[in-house]
């Protein structure tokens, strides 16, 4: 269980104080997917930063499965938008760097890596270098190195802005798929809206700066076969844009 209680972010430039984030609630189950959506500006990436507990001050509470959010004692996964991965070491090193970082290396972890390279398609690029891969490979690279680590938590930043339309569809399928077999607990960030609708078991809508809690949905359409494909699905989408927009126009909360 994820838990955010009253978190508020301020920031201060130039002599004077400003929330990035106000007063913001929200609580995930385990093993399920969240999606953060919002106007620019609205505080998705501070949110983020907070649980993967780079930004330690701020009011309020946020637990991991009832302890304090802390990356030294629990296991968080994060994706930024350049994967993260190391140019010097191959794929073989990079997904192993969680693990060998938490020292959590044990009997089961070349099985499970094994498995991790055939379910995302990567067997065969084990001793390939970043440079030499596309930047679909590239992303699952980085999905193979956090489903290894087993994290508590897994973060993911706008991870399929890079790349075009077609590898983020195909990308967003094998996540998904990923997903269901690992059943991690994934906050996902996003601009786009298709995207949130096809990943996001719930999807939450923030307001413009300072960033609130405007709408938490429960989407209906999560893990709906061939759901790009339904007149629901571009229903939803096109009022969730619409919401985003109105809302960054008039800056309403």
């Amino acid at each position: 269980m994820i838990q955010i209680k009253d978190l508020t972010v301020t920031y201060e430039s130039q002599g004077e104080c400003y929330e990035a984030l106000q007063q913001i609630n929200l609580e995930l189950p385990a093993g399920e997917t969240c999606v953060i959506i919002g106007p620019s500006g609205c505080g998705k990436s501070s949110l983020l930063k907070v649980m993967a507990g780079i930004i330690r001050d701020f009011a309020g509470t946020v637990t991991v499965n009832g302890q304090p959010v802390n990356p030294e004692r629990q296991r968080i996964g994060f994706i930024p938008q350049n994967y993260g991965l190391l140019p010097w070491k191959n794929v073989y090193e990079n997904i192993l760097l969680g693990v060998k970082i938490k020292n959590q290396i044990n009997a089961a972890t070349g099985e499970t890596l094994t498995s991790l390279l055939e379910q995302l398609g990567l067997t065969g690029l084990e001793n390939r270098y970043p440079a030499e891969l596309s930047g679909g490979q590239q992303q699952r690279v980085a999905l193979a190195r956090s489903f290894l680590l087993k994290p508590d938590l897994l973060l993911m930043d706008e991870p399929f802005s890079a790349l075009d339309a077609l590898t983020r569809e195909e990308i967003q399928h094998v996540f998904l798929n990923t997903w269901r077999e690992h059943a991690i607990s994934t906050i996902l960030v996003t601009h786009q809206v298709e995207e949130a609708v096809y990943l996001g078991r719930r999807i939450v809508i923030m307001s413009a700066s300072p960033g609130m809690v405007s709408q938490i949905i429960d989407n209906p359409l999560f893990g709906v076969e061939d759901v790009r494909r339904r007149q629901d699905f571009f229903e939803l989408t096109l009022a969730l844009r619409q919401q985003i927009k109105e809302m960054k126009r008039n800056g309403a909360k």
